[in-house]
């Protein structure tokens, strides 16, 4: 009985430490989080680093639940080794949350590390679909994949942006990219047709909109061009005439941003374009000016 009595005590003695550990540890975490917020991330840190040690020495690091919030602490201070370390080992153990993954993304924006950043995005997406920063998520998921030129991926997360954030000039400048590599002709044309709407001198609007319209109209004139050459019947020729009717409209759509688009950006390439968007038009003077131009 005597036994037991020790046992219960020395029980009860490590129950009441644990309580009273457990206390402290949580006292100490929202004090870190009060300087934190204050804008003291030194003191923060100091303490967060406190209850990490506690962890490690136990080798307990898989539950310790304050390597996030150190590691962006860090971050705050520009100390990007101690950043990344803890951050890593956020995501290595039991503790990571939707805040670990944000902030690993951010990190690695900072260090332009495109393919990190990309990694973490996506765990976010994955795992926390409901996170409180998924719209700013699925916005730069939308923005990586453009860049990197996976324009499926990209339009799939531009279905998932608020119709504010699609409306806005910039988004709607890296959307028009994607509908044209993904050849979404009537998207593209109102899109652009929104940038106008927003700025009527975007040159990029300008720039696709006279590409656009030149080239759609040569490829087609071209092709029924070599048709009627090998085939020169009175019916076919009379196919050619039509053709040239419908194409003509499309290099007078291309002319008339064409020229906008030289007002706005007077350079060689422009030039070359709007000459010869001219010279489909017959229209010799205009034609041979502009094309001497996009020689210089």
């Amino acid at each position: 009985m005597k036994n037991f009595f020790i046992v219960l005590s020395i029980s009860l003695l490590f129950v009441a430490y644990s309580c009273d550990s457990g206390k402290k540890l949580a006292q100490t975490r929202q004090t870190a989080q009060t300087a934190f917020i204050s804008g003291d991330y030194n003191k923060a840190l100091s303490l967060w680093e406190g209850i990490i040690n506690t962890y490690e020495q136990k080798d307990n690091k898989k539950e310790c639940p304050v390597y996030t919030e150190a590691g962006i602490a860090a971050m705050k201070l520009n100390q990007n080794e101690k950043a990344e370390k803890y951050l890593k080992e956020a995501a290595w153990g039991n503790m990571s949350t939707d805040k670990t993954y944000l902030a690993l993304a951010e990190f690695y924006k900072e260090k332009d590390n495109l393919s990190l950043e990309l990694e973490n995005l996506e765990i976010y997406d994955k795992r926390y679909p409901q996170g409180a920063e998924i719209n700013y998520v699925n916005l730069r998921l939308f923005e990586v994949y453009t860049e990197i030129e996976l324009y499926e991926k990209a339009l799939n997360y531009w279905t998932k942006l608020s119709k504010e954030t699609q409306s806005q000039l910039e988004y709607l400048q890296q959307i028009l990219i994607v509908y044209d590599n993904l050849d979404k002709e009537e998207e593209a044309i109102a899109t652009a047709k929104s940038i106008f709407a927003m700025d009527n001198e975007n040159i990029p609007a300008y720039k696709w909109m006279t590409n656009h319209y030149f080239w759609k109209a040569e490829k087609r004139y071209q092709k029924e061009m070599n048709k009627y050459a090998k085939n020169k019947t009175r019916k076919q020729y009379a196919h050619l005439l039509r053709v040239i009717d419908e194409v003509t409209l499309d290099y007078k759509k291309a002319l008339k941003y064409g020229k906008k688009l030289y007002k706005l950006e007077p350079i060689a390439e422009n030039a070359t374009l709007l000459g010869n968007t001219y010279d489909r038009l017959n229209y010799k003077k205009e034609a041979e000016y502009y094309q001497k131009l996009g020689k210089k």
